[in-house]
């Protein structure tokens, strides 16, 4: 019994360090790449801009890239472009805080989702119980949810998101109190 308690007891300890780590890489990455839309379409889209306005944001954001700007620089001369126009632009916090916390939170749901169905997958082995064959279609199912949600993959693919406020990371905060809950039932 006291070595089995050990063995529960590491097996937590694993489990936070492997969470832990993920939450590390997500820093990382969501802090070093930009996050959400790519600035010239965000121009585009969210201001309505003339045909020649968005071919001087192309302009300036062209001979900024070859110059070796930095993000920050071509984010505050857009804004100032914008600000000469009349065009206030959103606060930043909608596109680096919410997507930074996003994808930190989404990718730490990915190691949940994957541990609770490692999980379910030994009890199966251990138990035979058709009960455990279901928990296992369903973790599938939330690993599956964790992946397609998570910024990196999107990222990956060539897509970024904008201006949905804090309603871009609270499904995924939802979804990481579940994961959490279930994964403790689960090695209980």
């Amino acid at each position: 019994m006291i070595g089995e308690m050990s063995n529960q007891k590491k097996r937590v300890i694993i489990i936070i360090v492997v969470l832990i780590a993920a939450a590390l890489f997500a820093i990382l990455w969501a802090t070093t790449k930009p996050i959400g839309s790519p600035l010239w379409r965000q121009v585009k889209e969210r201001w309505d801009l003339t045909d020649e306005q968005i071919k001087e944001i192309q302009q300036l954001l062209e001979e900024m890239r070859k110059s070796g700007a930095s993000w920050k620089e071509i984010r505050a001369a857009i804004d100032l472009k914008l600000s000469e126009w009349g065009i206030k632009p959103p606060p930043r916090i909608d596109i680096e805080l919410f997507y930074t916390v996003k994808t930190i939170v989404s990718t730490v749901n990915i190691v949940l989702a994957a541990i609770l169905l490692f999980t379910h997958i030994k009890i199966y082995r251990e138990t035979r119980s058709e009960f455990t064959v279901r928990l296992i279609i369903f973790s599938t199912l939330l690993l599956l949810y964790t992946l397609t949600s998570n910024p990196v993959l999107h990222w990956i693919f060539g897509f970024r998101a904008f201006g949905l406020g804090p309603f871009a990371m609270l499904p995924d905060l939802f979804a990481c109190i579940a994961l959490s809950l279930l994964l403790y039932l689960s090695i209980k």
